[in-house]
């Protein structure tokens, strides 16, 4: 399963802000147009997140 997370970076620390799975049934390309949403949807609320494979540094280990 497909697991994208959104991420900021602050003072050289990435923070996860957001992590979404791709859903049963959902094709690549709906998964992606979420993932590009939720993305506008946090910057319109002033939070700069860019997508990542991988979590930030707060949720590792």
């Amino acid at each position: 399963m497909s697991t994208t997370y959104l991420n900021t970076k602050s003072r050289g620390i990435t923070k996860t802000v957001a992590e979404f799975s791709k859903q049963d049934g959902q094709s690549n390309s709906e998964f992606r147009e979420f993932i590009n949403e939720q993305v506008v949807e946090h910057r319109k609320e002033g939070i700069d997140v860019f997508k990542s494979p991988r979590p930030g540094d707060d949720q590792k280990n």
